[in-house]
Protein backbone atom coordinates (compact mmCIF):
# COMPACT_ATOMS: atom_id res chain seq x y z
CA UNK A 1 0.00 0.00 0.00
CA UNK A 2 0.73 3.59 -0.88
CA UNK A 3 2.54 5.85 2.17
CA UNK A 4 1.50 9.02 0.20
CA UNK A 5 -1.15 10.24 -2.15
CA UNK A 6 -0.98 12.15 -5.34
CA UNK A 7 -0.19 15.53 -3.74
CA UNK A 8 2.86 13.59 -1.78
CA UNK A 9 0.80 13.93 1.60
CA UNK A 10 0.82 11.08 3.70
CA UNK A 11 -2.01 8.81 4.00
CA UNK A 12 -2.91 8.09 7.48
CA UNK A 13 -4.70 4.46 6.80
CA UNK A 14 -6.49 4.61 10.39
CA UNK A 15 -8.77 7.81 9.75
CA UNK A 16 -11.54 5.44 7.77
CA UNK A 17 -11.54 3.08 11.02
CA UNK A 18 -12.20 6.02 13.22
CA UNK A 19 -15.02 7.17 10.90
CA UNK A 20 -16.44 3.84 10.87
CA UNK A 21 -16.03 3.45 14.66
CA UNK A 22 -17.87 7.20 15.33
CA UNK A 23 -20.63 5.61 12.60
CA UNK A 24 -21.11 2.58 14.76
CA UNK A 25 -21.18 5.02 17.43
CA UNK A 26 -23.61 7.06 16.45
CA UNK A 27 -25.78 4.79 15.20
CA UNK A 28 -25.81 2.58 18.52
CA UNK A 29 -27.00 5.60 20.31
CA UNK A 30 -29.24 6.81 18.14
CA UNK A 31 -31.24 3.19 18.44
CA UNK A 32 -30.74 3.41 22.03
CA UNK A 33 -32.28 6.97 22.37
CA UNK A 34 -34.83 5.61 20.35
CA UNK A 35 -35.62 2.67 22.16
CA UNK A 36 -35.87 4.93 25.35
CA UNK A 37 -38.62 7.27 23.70
CA UNK A 38 -40.57 4.49 22.88
CA UNK A 39 -40.85 2.66 26.33
CA UNK A 40 -41.14 5.63 28.12
CA UNK A 41 -44.08 6.06 25.40
CA UNK A 42 -45.33 2.98 25.98
CA UNK A 43 -44.86 3.34 29.85
CA UNK A 44 -47.06 6.32 30.18
CA UNK A 45 -49.91 4.84 27.41
CA UNK A 46 -49.74 1.89 29.48
CA UNK A 47 -50.16 4.18 32.77
CA UNK A 48 -52.79 6.07 31.09
CA UNK A 49 -54.37 2.41 30.08
CA UNK A 50 -54.71 1.53 33.56
CA UNK A 51 -56.16 4.95 34.82
CA UNK A 52 -58.74 4.36 32.53
CA UNK A 53 -59.41 1.33 33.04
CA UNK A 54 -60.46 1.63 36.82
CA UNK A 55 -62.35 4.53 35.82
CA UNK A 56 -64.48 2.52 33.76
CA UNK A 57 -64.56 -0.42 36.99
CA UNK A 58 -65.36 2.85 39.57
CA UNK A 59 -68.14 3.68 36.85
CA UNK A 60 -69.50 -0.10 36.49
CA UNK A 61 -69.09 -0.42 40.08
CA UNK A 62 -71.60 2.75 40.84
CA UNK A 63 -74.03 2.32 38.29
CA UNK A 64 -74.82 -1.25 39.63
CA UNK A 65 -74.69 -0.98 43.21
CA UNK A 66 -78.39 -2.60 44.56
CA UNK A 67 -79.61 -2.39 47.83
CA UNK A 68 -80.78 -4.92 49.43
CA UNK A 69 -83.39 -4.51 53.07
CA UNK A 70 -83.97 -6.60 55.26
CA UNK A 71 -87.23 -8.30 54.92
CA UNK A 72 -88.47 -6.81 58.34
CA UNK A 73 -87.21 -3.84 57.08
CA UNK A 74 -89.96 -3.63 53.97
CA UNK A 75 -93.04 -5.33 56.41
CA UNK A 76 -94.07 -1.74 56.91
CA UNK A 77 -94.21 -0.96 53.42
CA UNK A 78 -96.42 -3.51 51.99
CA UNK A 79 -100.02 -3.19 50.97
CA UNK A 80 -102.52 -4.65 53.34
CA UNK A 81 -104.81 -6.32 50.75
CA UNK A 82 -104.54 -7.76 47.82
CA UNK A 83 -106.32 -7.54 44.36
CA UNK A 84 -105.60 -9.93 42.05
CA UNK A 85 -106.74 -7.59 38.72
CA UNK A 86 -104.71 -4.90 39.69
CA UNK A 87 -101.70 -7.46 39.54
CA UNK A 88 -102.82 -8.63 36.59
CA UNK A 89 -102.63 -5.08 35.10
CA UNK A 90 -99.57 -4.49 36.57
CA UNK A 91 -97.90 -7.80 34.87
CA UNK A 92 -99.68 -6.31 31.27
CA UNK A 93 -98.27 -3.05 31.66
CA UNK A 94 -94.68 -4.82 32.43
CA UNK A 95 -95.61 -7.31 29.20
CA UNK A 96 -96.01 -3.99 26.95
CA UNK A 97 -93.33 -2.00 28.24
CA UNK A 98 -90.79 -4.63 28.10
CA UNK A 99 -92.04 -5.07 24.40
CA UNK A 100 -93.45 -8.30 24.64
CA UNK A 101 -97.29 -7.58 23.42
CA UNK A 102 -97.19 -9.97 21.35
CA UNK A 103 -95.96 -12.60 23.37
CA UNK A 104 -98.23 -15.91 22.42
CA UNK A 105 -99.08 -18.31 25.02
CA UNK A 106 -99.27 -15.46 27.85
CA UNK A 107 -100.86 -16.71 31.18
CA UNK A 108 -101.32 -16.16 34.49
CA UNK A 109 -101.74 -18.59 36.95
CA UNK A 110 -102.15 -17.28 41.07
CA UNK A 111 -102.20 -19.26 44.27
CA UNK A 112 -103.25 -16.92 47.00
CA UNK A 113 -102.39 -19.51 49.96
CA UNK A 114 -98.86 -20.06 48.69
CA UNK A 115 -95.98 -20.54 51.15
CA UNK A 116 -92.90 -18.16 52.24
CA UNK A 117 -90.60 -18.41 49.27
CA UNK A 118 -87.79 -16.97 52.58
CA UNK A 119 -86.59 -19.59 54.69
CA UNK A 120 -86.88 -16.72 57.47
CA UNK A 121 -89.40 -16.68 60.15
CA UNK A 122 -91.85 -14.19 59.10
CA UNK A 123 -95.03 -12.80 60.94
CA UNK A 124 -98.13 -14.17 60.58
CA UNK A 125 -100.02 -11.53 59.12
CA UNK A 126 -97.67 -11.34 55.70
CA UNK A 127 -99.50 -13.32 53.20
CA UNK A 128 -97.82 -14.95 49.53
CA UNK A 129 -99.11 -14.92 46.34
CA UNK A 130 -97.54 -16.89 43.81
CA UNK A 131 -97.71 -16.09 40.31
CA UNK A 132 -96.67 -18.54 37.48
CA UNK A 133 -95.85 -17.10 34.37
CA UNK A 134 -95.36 -18.39 30.96
CA UNK A 135 -95.03 -16.96 27.63
CA UNK A 136 -93.92 -17.91 24.08
CA UNK A 137 -91.45 -15.37 22.45
CA UNK A 138 -89.59 -14.87 19.45
CA UNK A 139 -86.97 -12.46 20.93
CA UNK A 140 -85.21 -14.22 23.88
CA UNK A 141 -83.35 -11.06 24.91
CA UNK A 142 -86.31 -9.30 25.99
CA UNK A 143 -86.76 -11.65 28.75
CA UNK A 144 -84.05 -9.27 30.59
CA UNK A 145 -86.52 -6.04 29.69
CA UNK A 146 -89.22 -7.82 31.20
CA UNK A 147 -87.32 -8.62 34.67
CA UNK A 148 -86.17 -4.95 35.08
CA UNK A 149 -89.75 -3.44 34.45
CA UNK A 150 -91.25 -6.26 36.55
CA UNK A 151 -88.65 -5.07 39.33
CA UNK A 152 -88.99 -1.33 39.05
CA UNK A 153 -93.06 -1.47 39.76
CA UNK A 154 -94.28 0.30 42.87
CA UNK A 155 -95.56 -2.98 44.35
CA UNK A 156 -92.98 -5.78 45.70
CA UNK A 157 -91.95 -8.62 43.35
CA UNK A 158 -90.00 -11.68 44.48
CA UNK A 159 -88.44 -13.71 41.64
CA UNK A 160 -88.01 -17.14 42.40
CA UNK A 161 -87.29 -18.53 39.48
CA UNK A 162 -87.01 -18.09 35.39
CA UNK A 163 -86.82 -20.57 33.00
CA UNK A 164 -85.80 -20.02 29.28
CA UNK A 165 -86.17 -23.13 26.92
CA UNK A 166 -85.12 -22.33 23.05
CA UNK A 167 -87.17 -23.10 20.62
CA UNK A 168 -86.02 -24.02 16.94
CA UNK A 169 -87.25 -21.13 14.96
CA UNK A 170 -85.11 -18.95 17.09
CA UNK A 171 -87.80 -18.29 19.92
CA UNK A 172 -88.09 -19.51 23.36
CA UNK A 173 -90.74 -20.36 25.73
CA UNK A 174 -90.40 -18.76 29.18
CA UNK A 175 -91.72 -20.16 32.48
CA UNK A 176 -91.31 -17.65 35.80
CA UNK A 177 -92.27 -18.11 39.28
CA UNK A 178 -92.67 -14.78 41.10
CA UNK A 179 -93.94 -14.11 44.35
CA UNK A 180 -95.75 -10.82 45.35
CA UNK A 181 -97.15 -10.42 49.09
CA UNK A 182 -99.21 -8.22 51.57
CA UNK A 183 -99.80 -7.56 55.18
CA UNK A 184 -102.68 -8.82 56.17
CA UNK A 185 -103.21 -6.74 59.17
CA UNK A 186 -106.54 -4.36 60.18
CA UNK A 187 -106.12 -0.83 60.40
CA UNK A 188 -109.29 -0.47 62.16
Amino acid sequence: MRKQDVFGRKINQSKPLYLLVIVFALLVLTYIIILNLKNFSLNRLSAEEAQIQTEIDDLLDSSQTVTYHEIAEIIPYLPITYNQASVVNELNLVKNLSGLSLAEDYRLTFTEAANSPFSETLPTTIKFIHISISMTIADPTLVMDYIDALLEQDRLFYINTVNVSYTTDGGAYVSMSVYTFYNDIDLD
